[in-house]
């Protein structure tokens, strides 16, 4: 005969781990990271297994699965490279999730009758034999069916949702607050109603309700990460569109004197050959250089000019083939600094993906035009490798520090969705495309 309780810690230990490696998975990990995760899984099961824990009261109860679950958090600390304070909040959302598939189970077992003996035993000692009545087994297939849909359904739609770096460096009090409820309930709540508790029915009542609770807190739990994470990419897109203000007036200043230079300088030039000064090839070469500036391209719109004849310039630079038929008069109801922003983030993109291609393929083309009742935009340039698209429909950004990159696109589609527009991404084998599109508004005579 053994304690009842002696047999359930491991399982629960077990269900624990699964549920929260499902909510953590996706986070940064240290170096040897399967070497340390087996080293944890071994500890906190070693932990489960030998410890001497037999609590007499729904109160030692709840110490003891607390004690399971803080000695997962501590140790997953030296298994993934994030704060505690992100860790607290995975493992609260996994330890929720655990809570939920066992209220469920326990309430299909109860309504079924295939294990009705499942309340009230913590401290009861039970004779393990080598045979389990069939009904039991039954039970127990049941059991494990209905956590794996459990665990399976709430990774879908939350714990994948948790990316590489994505809760990184937040410090949000009401948080951190609704993780510690989530582990309070889970914990204390359960132990207290259902400690010795043998009437079937109000277990059935109690369970259905915490499951509820437990949906109702991962809702609020990622409803306030998902509300953060807006709010922090609004921010950036909007620190993005101040530099991008403050870029173009910089930028148009600089333009303007480059152009005037390189005007004066072809004049001087032009002199200078009519009066057989110079050769026409130390001529020739002194234009070819002055070209390199001079990209100066209008489309009948200010900011557009000064971003596409700024890009122009440093593709001329760089041996890309830069070109564009463009109307610019059709952007005339966006704000100078936002046109600025898209044109010039979507470019930086293009470049950036045109650089490591062969010669042929450093080519980058911007297309503005309309379409009926629409405004269209396309940027279009090759792109070498494989994209991997986000939840979002945005591709994932190809820089190791994914915390801080990949808000160029983001502003892109906050800027057409401000205007009614939308943004889309595209590949056609190697062919990138960026779309956007507007209603078209006439310019106010």
């Amino acid at each position: 005969m053994i304690n009842y309780f002696s047999f359930y810690r491991p399982v629960f230990m077990a269900q624990l781990l699964i549920a929260e490696f499902l909510f953590t998975c996706r986070l940064k990990k240290r170096k040897f990271f399967w070497l340390r995760y087996a080293a944890l899984c071994v500890l906190c099961l070693l932990f489960a297994l030998f410890v001497p824990l037999y609590p007499r009261s729904a109160i030692e109860l709840s110490l003891t699965f607390l004690a399971m679950f803080i000695l997962t958090l501590l140790l997953a600390v030296f298994v993934y490279d994030v704060p505690i304070t992100e860790l607290l909040v995975c493992l609260s959302a996994a330890y929720t999730v655990q809570h939920f598939a066992y209220c469920i189970s326990n309430c299909l077992l109860l309504v079924t009758g295939l294990n009705a003996n499942v309340y009230g035993v913590y401290t009861e000692q039970v004779i393990v034999s080598g045979v389990l009545p069939m009904n039991e087994v039954f039970g127990y297939i049941v059991m494990f069916t209905l956590y794996y849909l459990s665990y399976y359904l709430f990774y879908l739609f939350f714990g994948r949702r948790i990316g590489k770096n994505e809760l990184i460096s937040f410090k949000n009090t009401p948080l951190i607050v609704i993780s510690i409820i989530a582990i309070i309930f889970s914990v204390f709540v359960n132990a207290f109603v259902v400690f010795k508790t043998l009437n079937g029915e109000l277990i059935i009542a109690v369970n259905l309700y915490n499951a509820v609770c437990c949906v109702f807190i991962i809702f609020v739990l990622f409803g306030t990460v998902s509300k953060i994470k807006t709010n922090k990419e609004l921010s950036v897109v909007k620190s993005i569109l101040k530099k991008a203000e403050e870029q173009y007036r910089i930028s148009q200043s600089t333009i303007e004197m480059i152009n005037i230079k390189c005007h004066d300088m072809k004049q001087q030039i032009r002199t200078i050959g009519e009066s057989n000064a110079m050769n026409e090839t130390a001529i020739a070469e002194i234009s070819e250089a002055i070209a390199a500036y001079d990209c100066n391209v209008e489309t009948g719109n200010k900011p557009l000019d000064v971003i596409l004849t700024e890009k122009s310039g440093e593709c001329n630079k760089k041996g890309i083939v830069f070109s564009c038929v463009t109307d610019g008069s059709l952007l005339g109801f966006m704000k100078e600094a936002e046109i600025y922003s898209l044109f010039g983030n979507a470019i930086d993109n293009a470049i950036a993906a045109v650089m490591p291609m062969e010669k042929e393929k450093r080519c980058i083309g911007v297309n503005v035009g309309r379409v009926k009742d629409f405004v269209t935009v396309n940027i279009h340039n090759y792109f070498d490798g494989e994209l991997k698209f986000d939840a979002d429909g945005l591709p994932r950004t190809s820089k190791s520090d994914e915390a801080n990159h990949g808000y160029g696109l983001k502003s892109i589609r906050y800027i057409a969705n401000k205007y009614d527009g939308s943004m889309s991404v595209e590949t056609d084998g190697n062919l990138f495309n960026l779309n956007i599109i507007f209603p078209f508004a006439p310019n106010p005579t």
